[in-house]
C-alpha cells in the first residue's frame, strides 16, 4: 500500500548536465500540480494548463553556466517555477514574459556543481504546439544565437532589397505575376518576424503564436508554388494540371486552417495531410514545368531547375525531421526565406530575355468564361447579321465597334494566311503609323506569337515592344492555316482594368460573330453545291447566272455573253454495264476537267444527270466556240489515255453553244437554244460542238 501511495510521485532520473553539448528531446511527462508550491489550496484542474517536473543535476566538474532554452516563438502561457530559499520563484517565459535580456526565450539555471534541483513548468497546451525545452551551455548557445541572428538579419536585408526591386518593376509592368511575387515576399518577411518571436511579446494576439507562424509558413509555400506556375506559364500550356495544382494548394490551406483551429488530437494527422497536399502540388509544378521546358517555353528554363532543387531540399527536410510537427525548423526557415529572396531574380532574368526580342509576350488566362451583358446599342452593333457577310465586312464591323466603344485607341486586325501577315485598318481612321510599327516587328516575334495563339481563342495576349508600346491582342479565329487577331494599342491613360475588361468582352462577342458568320457562309455554300461533283447545283447556277445576264443587259449595248450546254456521250451504256460507281467517277472526273479548262470568271454548274452548263460572261460566240473545243478535246484526250472500260464506247462530250441577243434575252432562252444545239451535235455523230441556229458569226468554224 505504501508503494502504491508513493508511485504517483515517482519520477525519472535527474537530467545530468555535463560536457559542452546541448541536451534536447527531454521527453517531458505531465505531472499533477505540486503540493509544495500550492500550500493552502490546490489549483483548478478544469483548465488546459499542464504541469511538468524537471529534476536537474549539474556535474561537479562542469565549468559552464547552463541555460534552459525554449523555442523563440513564445507560447501563449509558459511559467517556470524556480527553486529558491526553500520555496519557488515564478518566472514568466510566455507571451506575457519579460523582454529584457539577450534572449527572452532562455533562462539561466541557478545551480551549483554537484547540486540537484527540481524545476516545475506550467504550460497552456495547444494542438501542434508542444513544449520542448533544451539545456545549453551558455557560451555555446550565445555563439549559436549570434550566428543565427546575423544570418537572419542578412536574409531579411536581402528580402527587403528584393522587395524594393520588385516594387520598382511593378511601377513599370503591372502584371498579376508581380503582385503575386510581392505577396510571397511579404509573407516570407512576416514569417521571419514571427519565428524570431519578439513581435508576439510586443503585440497582443488572439490565439496561439505558434499557430500564426504555422499559417504564415503555409502561405509562403502556397504563394511560392503559385509564383512558379505563373512564371512557367502553366495556366496557358498545362491548364488541366494548373487547375489540379490550385486545388491542392486550396486543400493544403484549408487543412492547415482546420488543424490550428480545433482542440482535438486529430490535427496531427490533418497537418500531415496538408503537408502532403502542398508537396504534391509542388511536385506537379515541377513536372508541368519540365513539360513546358520540353516544348521550348523560355521561362521554364529558369523555373524548372529552381523548382526542382527547392522540392528536393524541402522533401529531404520533411523526411528527416520527426512528425508530427508544425513549426518550421531553422534550416527550413533559411531555405524558404532565401528562396523568396532569389525568386525575383528568375522573374528579372525572364524579363531580360524578353527585352532581347522585339517584343515581350504575356499570355493571360481568362479569369472567368462568363461574358458580361452589354448595353442595348452595343449588342445590336455586334449581333449576327440577317445574311452572311464577307470576311472584310465582318472585320470592318468589329473595328467600327471598337472605335465606337473605345474611342481613341488604335484598333486593327491581323490576318495570317499562307505564311503572310496582313494588317486591316478601319477605312475612316488613320492608324497607319501604329500599323507600320507593328508590321516591322512581326517577323521577330512570329514564332512565339503563333505558339501562344495556338493555346486557344480564350487566351488574351499582352505585347510590349522595346520602345514601351503596349499591344493588346485577342484571337478571333485560330484555324491551322487561317488566323485572325484583333490588336489594340492603348495609350498610358487607357491602360486600366475597366478598359481591359471592355476590350476582352468586345473581343469575345466579336469572336462569336465571326465564327457564326463563317458557319453561315459554309452552310450556304453547302446548300449551293452539288454533293457529287462539287459544282454549283441547278438552282444556285441559275441564281448567279441570272444576276450576270441582268448585268449584261443593263447597258444600252448588250455585253456579249454565251452559254455552253454539255452532255456526256454514251453515259447511260457505261452506267448500265459498269454500275453506278463507275458512272459517279465519270461525272466527278468530267467536272474536274471542265473546271480546269474554263476560265476563272466563267460560271460552271451541274444541270442534271450527265448534263453540265457553263455561262461565259464578256465572251463573243467565236471565243465561246474555242472554249468549248478546248473542253471537248480535254475530255476526249483524258478518257482516251485512261480508259478503264474496254467493252464500252469511248467517253466523250457533245456541246451546244448559244449567245445572248435581242431575241434570246433571258437565261431560259439561251439555255434552251444551247440545249437544242447540243442535241444537234448528238445527231451528227457526238463528240462535237454545235452552235445555235441564230448565231451567224463567220468567225465560227462550220460544225
Amino acid at each position: 500500500m505504501l508503494f502504491l501511495t508513493l508511485s504517483g510521485s515517482l519520477i525519472a532520473s535527474p537530467f545530468y548536465l555535463s560536457g559542452d553539448d546541448a541536451i534536447a528531446d527531454l521527453g517531458l511527462v505531465p505531472v499533477k500540480p505540486p503540493t509544495d508550491i500550492f500550500k493552502s489550496s490546490q489549483p483548478s484542474t478544469g483548465n488546459s494548463l499542464q504541469w511538468y517536473r524537471l529534476d536537474i543535476e549539474l556535474s561537479q566538474y562542469s565549468t559552464h553556466d547552463w541555460l534552459m532554452v525554449f523555442r523563440q516563438v513564445p507560447h501563449k502561457k509558459l511559467d517556470v517555477f524556480v527553486p529558491t530559499n526553500g520555496g519557488y520563484l515564478l518566472k514568466k517565459m510566455g507571451v506575457d514574459g519579460s523582454q529584457s535580456g539577450i534572449a527572452p526565450n532562455a533562462m539561466k539555471l541557478e545551480i551549483k556543481p554537484g547540486e540537484t534541483k527540481t524545476y516545475y513548468l506550467r504550460h497552456n497546451s495547444a494542438p501542434l504546439n508542444q513544449l520542448n525545452p533544451e539545456f545549453w551551455p551558455s557560451l555555446t548557445y550565445f555563439e549559436k544565437l549570434s550566428e543565427q541572428r546575423t544570418t537572419i538579419s542578412s536574409i531579411q536585408t536581402l528580402l527587403i532589397v528584393a522587395l524594393i526591386f520588385i516594387f520598382t518593376l511593378t511601377l513599370r509592368n503591372r502584371t498579376p505575376a508581380l503582385y503575386l511575387l510581392i505577396s510571397h515576399m511579404l509573407a516570407a518577411n512576416v514569417m521571419i518576424l514571427m519565428w524570431e518571436g519578439e513581435v508576439f511579446r510586443v503585440i497582443s494576439w488572439l490565439g496561439d503564436p505558434g499557430h500564426w507562424l504555422l499559417l504564415m509558413t503555409t502561405l509562403v509555400l502556397v504563394t511560392g508554388i503559385t509564383s512558379y506556375r505563373t512564371l512557367a506559364l502553366l495556366p496557358i500550356y498545362s491548364p488541366k494540371t494548373d487547375k489540379l495544382i490550385l486545388s491542392l494548394n486550396t486543400l493544403g490551406i484549408a487543412l492547415a486552417t482546420y488543424a490550428i483551429s480545433t482542440e482535438s488530437t486529430a490535427p496531427k494527422a490533418t497537418m500531415e495531410l496538408a503537408a502532403f497536399s502542398l508537396l504534391g502540388s509542388f511536385t506537379l509544378v515541377v513536372f508541368a514545368t519540365a513539360y513546358c521546358l520540353y516544348n521550348g517555353i523560355r521561362p521554364a528554363k529558369m523555373a524548372f531547375p529552381s523548382a526542382l532543387i527547392m522540392l528536393l531540399l524541402l522533401s529531404w527536410s520533411w523526411y528527416t525531421e520527426a512528425w508530427p510537427r508544425s513549426l518550421p525548423t531553422y534550416s527550413e526557415l533559411l531555405l524558404l526565406s532565401l528562396h523568396a529572396a532569389l525568386l525575383p531574380l528568375f522573374y528579372w532574368h525572364s524579363h531580360q530575355q524578353n527585352l532581347q526580342h522585339a517584343m515581350s509576350i504575356s499570355a493571360i488566362a481568362p479569369a472567368s468564361r462568363k461574358r458580361r451583358i452589354f448595353e442595348t446599342a452595343l449588342r445590336q452593333h455586334l449581333q449576327n447579321p440577317d445574311s452572311p457577310l464577307a470576311d472584310i465586312d465582318v472585320t470592318q464591323r468589329i473595328l467600327s465597334t471598337f472605335e465606337e466603344v473605345l474611342p481613341g485607341i488604335p484598333a486593327m486586325v491581323l490576318h495570317h494566311q499562307r505564311n503572310e501577315w496582313n494588317i486591316i485598318l478601319r477605312d475612316t481612321e488613320d492608324y497607319s503609323k501604329t500599323a507600320d510599327n507593328l508590321r516591322k516587328q512581326l517577323p521577330a516575334i512570329e514564332d512565339d506569337l503563333l505558339n501562344v495563339i495556338s493555346s486557344g481563342t480564350e487566351t488574351k495576349i499582352n505585347f510590349k515592344d522595346r520602345f514601351g508600346t503596349i499591344y493588346w491582342v485577342f484571337p478571333l479565329n485560330i484555324e491551322a492555316d487561317d488566323k485572325t487577331l484583333t490588336v489594340l494599342a492603348p495609350l498610358r491613360h487607357h491602360r486600366n482594368a475597366t478598359t481591359w475588361q471592355t476590350a476582352c468582352d468586345i473581343s469575345s462577342h466579336a469572336c462569336t460573330l465571326m465564327q457564326a458568320n463563317r458557319q453561315s457562309l459554309f452552310w450556304q455554300q453547302q446548300a449551293s453545291l452539288d454533293p457529287l461533283t462539287g459544282l454549283l447545283n441547278r438552282r444556285a447556277f441559275c441564281q448567279e447566272a441570272e444576276t450576270i445576264i441582268q448585268s449584261s443587259l443593263m447597258n444600252n449595248s448588250t455585253q456579249p455573253c454565251c452559254a455552253l450546254f454539255m452532255d456526256i456521250d454514251n453515259f447511260k451504256q457505261l452506267n448500265d454495264q459498269q454500275g453506278h460507281n463507275a458512272g459517279d467517277q465519270i461525272l466527278k472526273n468530267t467536272a474536274l476537267i471542265c473546271r480546269k479548262a474554263l476560265r476563272q470568271k466563267d460560271l460552271l454548274g451541274r444541270y442534271g444527270g450527265e448534263e453540265f452548263v457553263a455561262l461565259l460572261p464578256n465572251t463573243e460566240p467565236w471565243q465561246a466556240f474555242r472554249v468549248a473545243e478546248r473542253v471537248r478535246n480535254a475530255i476526249a484526250s483524258e478518257y482516251a489515255e485512261n480508259n478503264k472500260w474496254t467493252n464500252c464506247k469511248p467517253i466523250t462530250v457533245s456541246i451546244g453553244i448559244s449567245a445572248l441577243s435581242s431575241e434570246a434575252n433571258s437565261l431560259d432562252r439561251i439555255l434552251e437554244e444551247a440545249d437544242t444545239a447540243m442535241y444537234r451535235a448528238k445527231q451528227r455523230g457526238k463528240n462535237r460542238t454545235s452552235i445555235s441556229a441564230s448565231l451567224t458569226d463567220i468567225r465560227i468554224p462550220l460544225s
